[in-house]
């Protein structure tokens, strides 16, 4: 977004700001010339921020808070003001989600509700809601998979996230709240934390060993800086509805954890038992098409960067 002498700089509230994509896509904003509102409800990972902003951190305004508080969000409708949301606030952990079922429908739902609340009385243009590639199922219908194969109700993550992007089609339809969801398929890089795959990997080959289970299921794996960019395309995007963010490419399991395992001079074998595979891989013609957006890093070089 470039910015005119005399033009205001349009103001963007991010949830979930002190997350994974959210440090990055902070960054990007700042550098972009948008004036940043952090929300998030941890303080310390909040407040850690500036030492990867830099001088940027002057340029950022935080507010510590839970977005399923009602109050607290209420009261921020009516103070707060901004041209658009990105909402990336979640419990995004399916395996995580499973354990915690009603700490998921409470921060996925009704957090996720009391955001586009706060939309509604802000009267923004534009919410950007980050979804994932999980609700069209372990085994989807259609493969490469595009946006109109049917969603699937199949655990508690992917519930939570679907019944999200319902409230911004709801909301969109009763309240005239433009919104663009993105269905983000395996999203990594550098500072994601110990729940997800790659990190894991490497967790593993640190401690010299890797035994893997689900050698031969694929992933669609975008790194964390495409992701960025589709967001910060969708802030500027007339369209409404669902796009994948992903490249387009199915990579095994057992060829990302054998980059890994070589990286490290770590052990690799692969178990002997093993569950059925499953696969996944994004349409990506759509986002093409509305945003011209499509990822600008290869796996060997975003897994370079996140192994340095």
């Amino acid at each position: 977004m470039v910015q005119g002498a005399n033009e205001m700089k349009e103001q963007v509230l991010v949830t979930g700001a002190a997350g994974f994509i959210g440090s990055y896509l902070i960054e990007v904003l700042l550098k972009g010339g948008y004036d940043v509102i952090a929300l998030d409800k941890n303080e310390e990972a909040l407040f850690k921020m500036p030492t990867f902003l830099g001088e940027q951190s002057n340029e950022l305004r935080k507010i510590i808070a839970d977005i399923c508080d009602q109050v607290i969000m209420d009261k921020l409708g009516r103070t707060l003001k901004f041209d658009s949301i990105i909402h990336l606030a979640a419990l995004a952990t399916p395996r995580i989600a499973e354990t915690l079922p009603d700490k998921t429908f409470r921060v996925n739902v009704l957090g996720t509700y009391n955001v586009l609340k706060m939309a509604k009385e802000t009267g923004v243009k534009r919410v950007v809601f980050a979804s994932t590639a999980h609700v069209y199922g372990i085994s989807p219908k259609f493969f490469p998979t595009p946006e109109n194969t049917p969603m699937q109700l199949q655990d508690t993550y992917t519930t939570s996230k679907i019944l999200g992007e319902q409230l911004c089609q709801l909301f969109y339809e009763n309240h005239n709240i433009p919104y663009v969801t993105f269905r983000m398929f395996n999203g990594y890089g550098p500072r994601q934390s110990l729940d997800y795959f790659i990190p894991a990997m490497i967790n593993k080959a640190k401690n010299g060993e890797i035994i893997l289970k689900g050698a031969k299921t694929t992933k669609d794996w975008v790194f964390v800086d495409d992701v960025v960019d589709a967001m910060i395309r969708g802030l500027e995007t007339n369209y409404i509805g669902a796009l994948n963010v992903g490249t387009g490419i199915q990579t095994s399991l057992e060829t990302i954890a054998k980059k890994i395992a070589e990286h490290y001079g770590a052990k690799f074998s692969v178990d002997i038992e093993q569950p059925p595979p499953t696969f996944m891989q994004a349409d990506t013609s759509r986002i093409k098409t509305i945003l011209d957006w499509s990822p600008k890093t290869t796996l060997e070089e975003g897994l370079r960067k996140t192994l340095e």
